[in-house]
């Protein structure tokens, strides 16, 4: 399996906190097939700016040349993963 490139932003500010390498995985719901990883414990949705990764009919390649997720710094982190 291959990791990709992916970049953790803060959800309010958009500011970028650091970038990860990470798994993709993804979950068929319907025509669409939302992908996700796991940050900090917890399970996210990846996103891509160049659009929506969703959508395997209209993603492209290049869409994971720009992938992220958000995170809310005001959850607290699983003591296991300080």
């Amino acid at each position: 399996m291959k990791k990709h490139s992916i970049q953790v932003r803060c959800k309010l500010s958009k500011k970028v906190l650091r970038t990860v390498g990470r798994v993709l995985r993804s979950e068929a719901v319907g025509n669409f097939c939302p992908l996700f990883c796991t940050y900090e414990g917890r399970e996210s949705l990846v996103k891509s700016d160049e659009g929506d990764v969703s959508d395997p009919f209209r993603r492209k390649a290049s869409y994971l040349q720009t992938l992220f997720i958000e995170v809310d710094r005001n959850k607290p982190v699983p003591t296991s993963f300080v």
